[in-house]
């Protein structure tokens, strides 16, 4: 449950299809109640109907144009638990049953504890506007029932929020060193590329870092010391960077560094700082001289997220070329900055 409340969890096509498969079968599962109310001329109920009907529809609307579905989720429980509520104060307790639907689609369109709250709210109006006009044992079955139904829906909820969560991190975190992995830089750079388009006028950095000589330390000191490099060097990078900042294994011994809402001179100042202080710095019980080389790229319209991340790439293999422990930028930019 509530694997939708979130864009950790599911990716936002995913999450869209399965709200428009969900608000477009209410809608339709809602077409012949309204239509029978109409013939019955229960105007309340058929008006109550007509309305969620419409409302659902216009979510799913919604979503089909966005592919946005955070508010959405929002309004279709609200709608929910609305129709829910006027279908018991307008035609009593025996519509008491819609309650358990009703609890099952806030827990799968909310976070569990919004999901809570609302749901609790819920169940305390039903239970008011129904306990008049029932005997003691209908009430209290129905209290039983429905509570049990929402500690059940809380606790699943929750469990599966967690599990969701956990395996995302574990499909976008490098097990060695803690960072994110490749995959989580490539959701990254097309989302950052796609606010850029977005928004012309903002620019964004990338710094590529490679360990020197990373296969001679394997072969000297062994793959275990190797992997200690890795993660000091990782720990080191995240520790240094601003909060803003995202930072990735791409892969082996090389490391990605995003640099949101950072043109190139600073993005340069950066690397050239980080790969001095990484030479100068005290590793501790390794006893090895550890130097990084860095290619430095800021972004340019219209290209794409492998356009940008390659010409970063190109200008580490320039920084290696020329001797390594050093920062190089990008040929397309000014030779100033090179």
């Amino acid at each position: 449950m509530s694997i939708m409340a979130g864009s950790r969890p599911m990716g936002a096509k995913a999450d869209s299809i399965v709200f428009m498969i969900l608000s477009a079968g209410i809608s339709l599962g809602m077409l012949p109640f309204s239509l029978l109310r109409v013939l019955q001329e229960d105007w309340p109920i058929a008006i109550l109907n007509v309305s969620a009907m419409l409302s659902t529809f216009a979510l799913f609307l919604l979503v089909l144009v966005t592919r946005k579905t955070h508010h959405a989720r929002t309004g279709l429980a609200v709608v929910t638990f609305g129709v829910l509520l006027g279908t018991v104060y307008l035609k009593g307790a025996s519509n008491v049953l819609w309650v358990y639907p009703a609890l099952t689609t806030a827990f799968y369109l909310l976070t569990p504890l919004i999901a809570a709250c609302a749901s609790l709210v819920c169940l305390v109006l039903v239970v008011l506007f129904i306990y008049s006009t029932v005997d003691f044992v209908f009430l209290m079955t129905f209290v039983v029932s429905a509570g049990a139904t929402f500690l059940f829906l809380y606790s699943f909820s929750s469990r599966m929020r967690e599990q969701a969560f956990f395996l995302t991190d574990l499909a976008t975190t490098d097990p060695l060193t803690g960072v994110g992995n490749r995959r989580q830089l490539e959701e990254r750079l097309v989302e950052s590329v796609r606010r850029m388009l977005r928004a012309p006028e903002q620019t964004s950095s990338l710094i590529i870092f490679d360990i020197d000589h990373f296969k001679r330390i394997n072969d000297q000191f062994g793959h275990g010391v190797g992997d200690q490099v890795l993660k000091m060097f990782a720990d080191f990078m995240t520790k240094r960077i601003r909060k803003s900042d995202s930072f990735y294994r791409l892969g082996g011994e090389e490391f990605v560094l995003l640099l949101e809402n950072t043109g190139l001179f600073e993005a340069a100042s950066l690397a050239r700082d980080i790969t001095k202080e990484v030479s100068m710095a005290d590793w501790g019980e390794i006893d090895i001289a550890i130097t990084v080389s860095a290619g430095v790229a800021h972004f340019e319209a219209a290209e794409s997220s492998y356009d940008w991340l390659d010409r970063a790439d190109k200008a580490l293999y320039r920084a290696k070329e020329n001797g390594r422990n050093q920062c190089v930028v990008c040929n397309n930019e000014p030779a100033a900055f090179a």
